[in-house]
């Protein structure tokens, strides 16, 4: 019978010990084992990084540290391979120690013998196989997935499903948040000693129980987005938009999640930074997606920087958010941002979940009309970057139809004025702006280019501007049936034109920067700025 070839790594710090592994390695019958030594977690890093190795023997005390610390690195970064834990005498704690941190079993060095080897051997290898057949149905999963999509867009009732799926996400919403909301405020009640004393480690478990409806209200949110993407009921709100106050709404979450992981967190802004032309809400809350992710897997005492800078070059700001954490393997990098993908193992249950929240965060982005991408060294931390671009409108209208040519599959495009009457008050212009943005669709967009007036560009299938004209005025006279401040005012709409995308972008592009005007982003600005300092929020707080 010929041998099986098997390449081992051992990592351990004594000689001896690694001497005696070797011998008893060599007399298991039926391999051909090739014996790799190195005394710490460093070397240990680079010849799994370089060598082909199939499996690993790690000594739970390796000088000041534990093997754990390797073998935490491991599994969160993606490394599936087997690991089999070595210590110098037996204990169970060890041993839980030891499977929680994901090996895949545990011997004590003295009942080492080419007996125990071999079975150890033939369970990690068993585990293996099973966690790459468990990676491959996830694989198959989400090409069922996508193809299952596939049929759901071209089935002939899609506007059925449509409004079938936005009924689904309000009565979803409504049946998990309400009863979560009210475990979350009993439980304040009592962890805040309203309903009496309580003792010290009553008030740690009602802690627990709160931190944990916090993680599950996240996970209800990510599900119901996730429903709202996938149905095309997430809308954008694009409007002119300054960095800092984008930071600055965010930061109070963030820096309360850093204190309670005891994570230092950095926020580095460039200086004049120009402004976005973006949804501030959704881009508010990628960046909390990513640094919360970035604390989740960050060592304890860990550090987490938060920057942006400007790209004049492509028009652009770029976000970037860098973690000292363990690293992402690199056969996990591409899968990184996909649904219902984790990464390894963690030692850590809060590094678990449904594997939504970059995905979403990807989402949100590309509806941004930006880019997302990761860059990671195992051992060294990971950063996570993406782009949004700058409130340059002509730049962005460029932006706006190459990303439409590419994916929305949509043939026209058209120009609508809508105008109210210059009398109108401050407050029922911020009423009139956030109708507007509500009644267009995810691939429309709003210009806000007077105080009294909107641009709004539309897309569609067929040439004609009606379909938005219709939507706006149907959507008003709803409004107005239970309006408590009294009816939104008579809106003027105007088509200007509807161009192909196929050859009249030119043609197109010439009217929109006619009625856009010069220093448009500089007067939009002003105008929403306006809109703020009377009462409307730049936007709403991320879920957390």
């Amino acid at each position: 019978m010929r041998a099986e070839p098997l390449t081992v790594l051992a990592v351990e710090d004594d000689k001896g010990d690694a001497e005696i592994l070797r011998r008893n390695l060599d007399q298991i019958p039926g391999y051909d084992v090739d014996f790799v030594h190195v005394p710490n977690v460093v070397e240990a890093e680079a010849a799994l990084s370089r060598v082909g190795i199939d499996l690993t023997f790690v000594d739970y005390l390796l000088g000041a540290g534990t093997g754990l610390d390797l073998l935490r690195r491991m599994r969160a970064s993606g490394d599936l391979r087997p690991v089999i834990c070595l210590t110098g005498h037996g204990d169970e704690q060890v041993a839980t120690n030891a499977f929680h941190a994901g090996a895949d079993d545990y011997l004590v060095k003295s009942d080492v013998s080419p007996d125990t080897l071999r079975r150890a051997i033939e369970t990690g290898t068993a585990q293996y196989q099973r966690r790459r057949l468990e990676e491959q149905n996830r694989r198959l999963l989400k090409e069922l997935q996508s193809t299952n999509e596939l049929l759901e867009k071209n089935a002939r009732h899609f506007a059925e499903m449509y409004e079938t799926a936005h009924q689904f996400v309000e009565d979803v919403s409504h049946e998990f948040r309400t009863p979560l909301t009210v475990i979350k405020e009993f439980s304040l009640i009592l962890y805040d000693g309203l309903a009496g004393p309580l003792a010290t480690q009553q008030r740690e478990y009602l802690a627990i129980v709160l931190n944990r409806i916090d993680d599950l209200t996240v996970l209800v949110d990510d599900m119901l987005d996730i429903s709202k993407l996938e149905a095309g009921l997430m809308g954008v709100t694009r409007k002119v938009c300054k960095i800092p106050e984008i930071i600055e709404h965010i930061r109070p979450i963030l820096e309360r999640k850093a204190a309670s992981r005891e994570i230092a967190l950095e926020i580095a802004l460039d200086e004049d930074l120009p402004a976005l032309y973006c949804d501030p809400q959704e881009i508010g809350r990628v960046i909390v997606n990513l640094v919360v992710n970035a604390f989740k897997f960050s060592e304890e005492k860990g550090a987490v920087r938060l920057w942006a800078r400007h790209d004049p070059e492509k028009h652009e700001v770029l976000f970037g958010v860098t973690d000292n954490g363990p690293g992402i393997h690199p056969d996990s990098v591409q899968a990184i941002f996909e649904r219902f993908t984790q990464i390894g193992g963690s030692a850590r249950p809060s590094v678990r979940g449904f594997g939504l929240g970059l995905n979403i965060a990807k989402e949100l982005v590309h509806l941004n009309l930006g880019d997302i991408g990761v860059e990671s060294k195992i051992g060294q931390g990971s950063t996570f970057s993406f782009t949004i671009p700058i409130a340059d409108h002509s730049r962005f209208i460029h932006r706006f139809l190459k990303h439409l040519q590419a994916s929305s599959g949509l043939s026209h495009i058209s120009l609508v004025s809508a105008h109210i009457e210059p009398a109108s008050s401050a407050e029922l212009v911020a009423d009139i702006d956030s109708f507007i943005h509500h009644c267009m669709g995810r691939t429309d967009l709003v210009f806000h280019t007077h105080p009294h007036r909107w641009l709004l560009v539309t897309t569609s299938q067929r040439p004609d501007a009606g379909g938005a004209l219709r939507r706006i005025e149907e959507a008003r006279g709803e409004e107005n049936r239970n309006r408590p401040a009294g009816p939104l005012p008579a809106i003027d709409l105007q088509p200007y034109g509807t161009w192909r995308l196929s050859d009249q972008r030119g043609e197109f592009l010439a009217r929109f920067e006619q009625e856009v005007g010069p220093n448009s982003a500089t007067l939009m600005s002003a105008i929403e700025t306006s809109i703020a300092e009377k009462g409307a929020e730049l936007c709403t707080p991320p879920r957390w």
